[in-house]
C-alpha cells in the first residue's frame, strides 16, 4: 500500500514538472511596459526613442523616463528662464518642441540637444505633501495676517506685531517651501545626474 501511495506521488510530480511552464524574464522595458500599458503605442514613435534621466541619489539611480507627448519643463544653458513644453519628437541626440506662432498662423518646431540642457524639473504627485506645497505657506500667511490686523469695529483695525506669531507663520511656510521641493525637484544635468536617448530594439 506504501509503495503504491509512492508510485502515485511519483507520478503526479513527473506530471506536474512536464506541463509546467518556466518563467519568462522580462528586461527592464517589458517589465515597464507591463507596469504601464499606456505607453506601449509610443514605443512604436521615432524608432521607439525616448527621453531618460538618470538621477544619482544616496548610492541609488533612479530612471524617470519622458515619451512624445510627455511635458518636459527644462531649462538650457543658453537659456535660463524655465520652459515647459510637449515633447513631440527624440532622436539620437536631441529632443523637439513645437510652438504656435500667431502671426504666421502655424506651428515651429525647436530642436534642442541633449548636450544644451542645463536643469529638468520634475512633478510628482505625493499626497498631503503635495497639496502642503500650496496649502502651508498660505496658511502661515493668513496666521500673519490675523494676528497683525485686529479688527475694533467696521474699518477701523489695530496693527501690532507678535514676534513668536512671525516665527510660528514662518516656520508652516517653511514647511511649505520643503513640500513644494520634494513634489518639485530640480535637478542639474550632468556629473551625477544624466540625460540621454535609449531606443527599444
Amino acid at each position: 500500500m506504501r509503495k503504491t501511495i509512492y508510485l502515485i506521488l511519483l507520478f503526479i510530480a513527473s506530471m506536474g514538472c512536464a506541463y509546467a511552464q518556466p518563467q519568462q524574464t522580462l528586461d527592464a522595458n517589458e517589465l515597464f511596459l507591463k507596469q504601464n500599458p499606456q505607453y506601449r503605442s509610443t514605443f512604436t514613435k521615432d524608432g521607439g526613442r525616448y527621453l531618460v534621466l538618470d538621477v544619482y541619489r544616496m548610492g541609488k539611480i533612479r530612471r524617470h523616463r519622458f515619451f512624445v507627448g510627455d511635458e518636459l519643463i527644462f531649462s538650457t544653458k543658453n537659456k535660463r528662464k524655465r520652459s515647459k513644453q510637449t515633447i513631440v519628437a527624440v532622436s539620437d541626440s536631441s529632443f523637439t518642441y513645437s510652438t504656435y506662432n500667431d502671426i504666421l498662423g502655424e506651428y515651429e518646431h525647436t530642436e534642442v540637444l541633449i548636450a544644451d540642457v542645463h536643469k529638468i524639473r520634475l512633478s510628482r504627485n505625493i499626497p498631503f505633501v503635495t497639496q502642503g506645497a500650496v496649502m502651508l505657506p498660505l496658511a502661515g500667511g493668513v496666521l500673519l495676517l490675523t494676528d497683525t490686523f485686529i479688527t475694533k469695529g467696521g474699518v477701523d483695525f489695530l496693527v501690532q506685531f507678535d514676534p513668536k506669531t512671525a516665527l510660528i507663520a514662518g516656520g508652516i511656510a517653511s514647511l511649505g517651501i520643503l513640500c513644494a521641493r520634494a513634489s518639485f525637484p530640480k535637478y542639474r544635468v550632468g556629473g551625477k545626474h544624466q540625460l540621454k536617448v535609449l531606443k527599444v530594439y
